[in-house]
């Protein structure tokens, strides 16, 4: 996926923001600013990809300022997920019917990409966590949960590209209902800190390896996924995986770059009209849409 004309004001929106978070110093938050604009003007192209360019955007603000603008933020969010991922795991737990229980999983994978974590710390009640999943249920205007739950019939492995922190927390989950189907999962964060995307900390801090079989990273800090410069580990489980998960739309931005080399489930929210109107639906909608690959004839 390209860049369209909204993606110019969203790149330099949030560098403002994260220059913010990063820097009290007013003076540094305008260098940074003036040699932000400068990057965008020499790199902001037909050509460019949202989740590239915005990986340099995270890296320059971070070699200007010397802070990761998101690393208080990050551990507060898996916090707030760590509290509320019993009673999600009890709207699983009450179904015994498989498919039901596969499809909560599902949507409360779908719901971590769609709540917005918040860092007060306020608490959430069980009907509320139900109604954030009515409405997950009800926006999900791409729906092939069921047959993302058949191709597990006939794989031994899947590759989940976790996104955000906070999020990866629920993903778990739907990683628990992976295993009862027999299939091995090997979750993978980034390789170091770009925007609130998940790294080995946070899967630390939550405890990820006690759920997925492997945890491993992609060798790089870069929203989506960069095969320019993902280490070489990442490289072969990317190649050699039989299915794909991948959370969020920088892994939907990046992986649309390439055709799919195996079935690739993307679970989403589309929070911006750029992915929106290139997956063909509304803005704020949910997804489970699975990219497959080109059969050859």
């Amino acid at each position: 996926m390209k860049v369209t004309l909204e993606c110019a004001h969203c790149l330099l929106e949030r560098a403002v923001n994260q220059v913010k978070l990063a820097t009290n110093d007013q003076n540094l938050r305008m260098r940074v600013i003036e040699a932000m604009t400068q990057f965008l003007s020499e790199n902001f192209n037909s050509d460019a990809v949202p989740s590239h360019i915005g990986t340099d955007r995270d890296l320059l603000v971070q070699k200007m300022t010397g802070n990761d603008p998101y690393r208080n933020l990050k551990h507060q969010s898996n916090e707030l997920a760590l509290n509320i991922l019993p009673e999600l795991q009890k709207l699983v737990d009450e179904h015994d019917d498989p498919k039901k229980r596969f499809r909560t999983a599902t949507l409360i994978t779908a719901a971590a990409n769609a709540i917005e974590f918040d860092v007060s710390g306020r608490e959430f009640s069980l009907d509320e966590l139900r109604g954030i999943l009515d409405n997950v249920e009800t926006d999900l205007v791409i729906d092939q949960v069921d047959e993302f739950r058949a191709i597990l019939d006939n794989v031994d492995e899947v590759l989940y590209l976790m996104d955000n922190a906070g999020e990866l927390v629920l993903d778990m989950i739907l990683i628990r209902e992976i295993k009862r189907y027999g299939v091995k999962v090997v979750a993978v964060v980034k390789g170091g800190p770009v925007l609130n995307d998940a790294t080995m900390i946070d899967a630390d801090e939550v405890g990820l390896s006690e759920c997925a079989d492997e945890v491993q990273d992609t060798g790089t800090a870069a929203i989506g996924v960069n095969l320019e410069r993902a280490s070489e580990e990442f490289k072969k489980l990317l190649s050699s995986a039989s299915l794909i998960i991948a959370k969020g739309m920088g892994n939907y931005e990046s992986l649309t770059e390439v055709e799919p080399s195996c079935p690739t489930i993307h679970i989403m929210r589309t929070k911006c009209n750029p992915v929106a109107q290139h997956v063909g639906v509304p803005r704020n909608k949910n997804v489970v849409l699975i990219r497959m690959p080109k059969v050859s004839i």
